[in-house]
């Protein structure tokens, strides 16, 4: 077998996997057009699944006593624009009361992702304010999620928290029961005023 032979071999298996990024139309290493379908029609919905609602918040007077919460957040992207996405977001930490945030963040056209997380109220005493989310989109299976890393923190509060963002739609179970919360997405969403979506 021959090197050419054993790369197309390649090629293709990691193709059928997914792990081979979808060839866009007039697209190259520095064209961000390939995820504008995240503000297209209305925009995308995102949620974190199951698997991921675990998080760790902690007192930063004593950080060695982390504990486990479970953390769902739900964004609506409602715009996207040359690499760079918008939308509010809800935040639902155990044991505190829901947060409203908007987040304003990078898409480069190869998937890496910057977010910063913008309070939209008064952030109650002891809660972590200052948000920011690092990642990758990646493939699952025939779906593009996004693969995050978040920190949050005051001078009293932590938390941090990965997870494989989902996209929902209205056809998806998660579009009225979002794990962890048991309500819908648009009674996530209206409970910070960001309206309702269709």
């Amino acid at each position: 077998m021959t090197p050419r032979s054993l790369f197309v071999i390649l090629l293709t298996t990691l193709g059928a996997t997914g792990w081979v990024l979808p060839t866009v139309a007039g697209s190259g290493p520095h064209d961000s057009s390939r995820w504008n379908w995240l503000g297209e029609n209305g925009g995308t919905y995102w949620y974190v699944p199951a698997e991921n609602l675990q998080a760790f918040r902690w007192d930063t007077s004593a950080p060695q006593n982390a504990t486990a919460i479970d953390d769902q957040t739900v964004w609506h992207i409602e715009r996207y624009e040359n690499g760079y996405i918008f939308g509010p977001i809800v935040v639902k930490l155990s044991g505190v009361p829901r947060l409203c945030q908007y987040l304003i963040g990078s898409v480069t056209p190869d998937g890496r992702v910057y977010i910063s997380f913008n309070s939209l109220q008064e952030i109650p005493v002891g809660t972590p304010s200052l948000t920011t989310g690092i990642g990758q989109m990646v493939r699952a299976g025939r779906e593009w999620v996004f693969d995050m890393q978040m920190a949050s923190g005051s001078s009293t509060s932590q938390v941090t928290h990965w997870a494989s963002m989902h996209q929902c739609t209205p056809a998806d179970p998660c579009w009225t029961a979002l794990p962890g919360v048991q309500r819908s997405i648009p009674e996530q969403l209206a409970s910070c005023g960001a309206g309702s979506p269709n």
